[in-house]
């Protein structure tokens, strides 16, 4: 009888100490009227955990929905204005003592296609997918540590970036659509990763941009047909490689022109370097 009890009582004592360990997870939502506003500045800052975001027709500036364990991670939203822009705000903290799993931290944002916007998002460990089709984009500075991420312009922005800044460190990370981002100038940084880079979609005008990468490897997609200019910077430890290229667009291994480039009003002027690691630049139809 007495070890029977024994049993049960240790029994429950595993039991009470795995849902301890199990956590318990909260649900906190977000929602924020505009007021009279012209544009909108946001900013996301989380650590680990699973992270969408995505762009609606939505009267509110913002929306967020979250599932958190509430002994591990403080959740933050908030909404002020200033003039004529509304701030939106997100942010989560891990509390000290903790280490956390995606799954202790889990975000749905929606962003309103209603206001010019300014986008910085700084992000950690995580996965995350992120389409900003149908944003209107005036600016994008994007810092990622080591994650698991999808970048999706899936409709064209109705507005114009003026810049975009994307930092990824050891980082799986895929950028799909750019064309449709419609920025003036655009700045990838990638560390010791694997970027898959789409330079897709709608062009309106001349569009320049800046890939460097360090250790890792990247592919760089550009269709067939968009007027392009590509200059390339390699070291001896590094390589550049051309696929399905028009071979009488290329001058000597480090640059390549379409015929068309000079004369078109809209297109791609792009500066590639590479320091260990390796690109792949492939023309798809």
């Amino acid at each position: 009888m007495f070890k029977r009890s024994l049993f049960l009582v240790s029994g429950f004592l595993i039991l009470s100490a795995s849902a301890l360990m199990a956590g318990r997870h909260e649900t906190e939502k977000f929602s924020f009227p505009a007021g009279d506003i012209e544009n909108l500045e946001v900013s996301i800052e989380l650590g680990a955990g699973k992270f969408n975001l995505h762009v609606e027709n939505i009267d509110d500036v913002a929306r967020a929905n979250v599932e958190y364990d509430d002994r591990k991670v403080e959740v933050f939203g908030r909404y002020t204005e200033r003039g004529k822009f509304g701030i939106v705000e997100f942010e989560s903290e891990t509390r000290k003592r903790f280490n956390i799993d995606i799954e202790d931290n889990c975000w749905d944002i929606e962003l309103s296609n209603k206001y010019p916007t300014e986008l910085d998002i700084d992000i950690g460990a995580c996965e995350a997918e992120i389409d900003l089709g149908g944003l209107p984009l005036t600016y994008l500075d994007f810092d990622v540590g080591a994650a698991d991420v999808d970048i999706l312009f899936s409709r064209p922005n109705p507005g114009q970036a003026e810049e975009i800044t994307i930092n990824a460190g050891a980082v799986e990370l895929k950028v799909k659509e750019l064309g449709n981002a419609n920025f003036d100038r655009l700045s990838f940084d990638g560390g010791a990763g694997d970027f898959d880079i789409d330079f897709s979609g709608e062009y309106k005008g001349m569009s320049r941009a800046k890939i460097s990468i360090g250790l890792g490897s990247a592919k760089i997609r550009i269709p067939f047909d968009l007027p392009v200019r590509i200059e390339t910077d390699e070291s001896f430890l590094s390589s550049v490689d051309f696929r399905h290229e028009d071979e009488s667009c290329l001058d000597g291994d480090d640059y390549y022109e379409t015929k068309d480039f000079r004369r078109s009003e809209y297109g791609l002027d792009l500066e590639v370097s590479v320091g260990l690691g390796s690109i792949e630049i492939i023309f798809e139809d």
